[in-house]
């Protein structure tokens, strides 16, 4: 399966997503100025401590444009198929059957540790982005930050707060809905950041 370039809702016409080629040894610096961090997001099988990734969102700031990419996750075969939670298919939409067809999990953590390379990766909720993370790579991955801490270090000097950028971050953010599909919701994520940066 190819990468599924996601519609990322009501975002800036300024925004547009195309796959750029980045390399390795990136700044892993937050604060504003430094190279964006990757906003990830994860789609599951339900929210329990056995819960499996079935779809994975990146998304970051290219410049000019936002680059939103998406796979599903074919489940490997010692996922625990009871762990399908009808209730949280309904929430994302995602049918079981489609996974079937999925890329396998190995050719989703090579896409992914390819297209994140060194870079800091940020979720809103890495409590649970980072437990399905790891169990994508099978073991301990990159840690994830969690974006609310990422926000205050990157828009705040030594402490002390720059309330116009962290106004613009969570001002962008309320009036977003949650799609529920990884790619967008990390969208929604990078397109707040830049909104902090007032671009």
């Amino acid at each position: 399966m190819s990468d599924e370039k996601q519609k990322a809702g009501s975002y800036s016409d300024a925004t547009t997503r195309v796959r750029s080629g980045f390399g390795s040894g990136f700044c892993l610096d937050m604060k504003v100025g430094h190279q964006s961090p990757v906003f990830i997001d994860f789609e599951a099988s339900s929210l329990s401590t056995v819960s499996w990734p079935i779809e994975v969102g990146l998304a970051w700031n290219a410049g000019k444009c936002v680059v939103v990419e998406s796979k599903l996750i074919r489940p490997r075969p010692e996922w625990p198929e009871a762990d399908w939670c009808p209730e949280s298919q309904a929430i994302h939409g995602i049918m079981r059957s489609e996974l079937d067809s999925a890329n396998s999990a190995d050719e989703v953590v090579d896409w992914l540790l390819e297209t994140v390379a060194a870079r800091p990766l940020v979720s809103d909720a890495p409590e649970f982005d980072q437990r399905w993370l790891d169990r994508l790579l099978g073991s301990p991955g990159p840690e994830i930050d969690d974006f609310d801490r990422a926000v205050w270090e990157a828009f705040s000097d030594g402490g002390n707060i720059k309330a116009g950028g962290l106004q613009r971050v969570y001002q962008f953010r309320a009036k977003e809905t949650a799609i529920h599909r990884a790619g967008d919701d990390a969208a929604v994520l990078c397109n707040s950041w830049i909104a902090g940066l007032g671009k």
